[in-house]
């Protein structure tokens, strides 16, 4: 038999020793991470005992589209979250891993706002960047004066209040002003309104007609969506088209009078009110008119000599429409027996009109009527 040396047979004998120091256990030193899209981090491993003799890991992504991990470095593919789960034999631990983008900036599209009590607006908060994974979340700096839901901000009570947008670290704020803001020559009716998108405004009226000093005056008459008076009203005086059957240059919503850009209310810079009295002011839209028909007593009657409807709301206050008649051609009529008021709006089915309302001593009611007649003007504010 051969015989072995003392070290050779040393070492076989470790060889075919159980080990001494076999891992029992193992535990990430963190089970729940958040991680930029991009960004990285190193996962620890606490092993039991420290000293085992088998420290083997195995690393594994249970969404490698989300994260990914190689040799204990995680690293951000897509916002998401997922589990690392890491194994050693038999043994194993998890941490959770939530991939974000952060937001690098918020702004409002509005940094001031004034506003009556019990009016309400729409902020719009744009974050950057458009990928981020930051929801705004919204605050009133004192909700006794205006309150905020997202983005809608109500008005309370007269006051001050800071509104801010906040996308994780970043923020962005609007100053509203709440205060009773009857224009300069306007009267309160009471009258509040609702936006297409939900929002609520208060509505005041002129005391007067355009063109006129005092609520009896019969003021100025327009072609609808001109802005100058002028000697002769017919349709070969008028801006936007010639005849009844058109073509109509704008406000047009049928191709058969021709070409449809689908606008439905006067712009401003169509809006005689709007372009004589400027800032807030401009004319009534049918809809408008008709809550102030529906909301108000209409009653004829005599002011200072004049005729006209006396239009009274529940709060108390009114105003005057003198019966001022209308414009045709060089003609003046029905003159102290009838008004006829413009709104903003075309008629949709029959764009060669547009919607106005209409009284005598019997009836007062909303009408459509040719756009070149000359009508009175009774601007509203907001």
């Amino acid at each position: 038999m051969k015989k072995i040396g003392f070290l050779a047979a040393l070492a076989l004998l470790f060889a075919c020793t159980p080990e001494s120091n076999p891992l029992t256990g193992i535990a990430l030193t963190e089970h729940e991470i958040t991680l930029e899209k991009g960004g990285n981090k190193v996962l620890e491993v606490k092993f039991t005992p420290e000293n085992a003799t088998n420290k083997l890991l195995t690393w594994v992504s249970s969404n490698p589209s989300i994260v990914t991990v190689t040799d204990g470095v995680v690293v951000g593919v897509a916002p998401g979250s997922t589990e690392i789960i890491v194994n050693s034999g038999n043994l194993t631990d998890k941490c959770q891993v939530t991939v974000v983008i952060s937001a690098t900036s918020v702004s409002l599209d509005q940094p001031e706002l004034i506003l009556a009590p019990g009016e309400t607006a729409t902020l719009k908060a744009t974050v950057l960047p458009d990928d981020s994974t930051d929801e705004v979340e919204w605050s009133s700096s004192d909700e006794t004066v205006a309150t905020v839901q997202d983005g809608v901000v109500s008005a309370v009570a007269e006051g001050s209040a800071t509104i801010t947008a906040k996308a994780g670290e970043k923020t962005a704020t609007c100053s509203v002003k709440v205060e009773n803001k009857v224009p300069e020559g306007a009267v309160d009716l009471g009258i509040e309104m609702t936006r297409a998108d939900g929002t609520t405004y208060k509505l005041y009226w002129s005391a007067c007609n355009l063109g006129a000093e005092k609520p009896e005056d019969y003021g100025d008459y327009y072609a609808w969506g001109e802005t100058e008076t002028k000697e002769k009203y017919s349709w070969s005086t008028y801006k936007f088209g010639t005849s009844s059957s058109g073509p109509f240059s704008k406000y047009n919503t049928k191709e058969s009078y021709g070409t449809v850009d689908n606008k439905t209310v006067l712009d401003p810079e169509d809006d005689v009110a709007h372009v004589t009295l400027g800032g807030n002011w401009r004319m009534p839209t049918d809809e408008e008119w008709t809550e102030l028909r529906t909301k108000c007593t209409w009653t004829w009657t005599t002011q200072n000599g004049v005729n006209g409807r006396l239009v009274t709301a529940s709060n108390g206050n009114s105003i005057f429409l003198p019966a001022a008649g209308y414009r045709l051609d060089t003609n003046l009529g029905s003159v102290g027996s009838g008004g006829y008021y413009w709104s903003s709006s075309v008629s949709t089915d029959s764009p060669y009109r547009a919607w106005y309302v209409g009284f005598g001593s019997g009836s007062a009611d909303g009408f459509n009527n040719y756009r070149h007649y000359g009508q009175s003007v009774r601007p509203v504010s907001e």
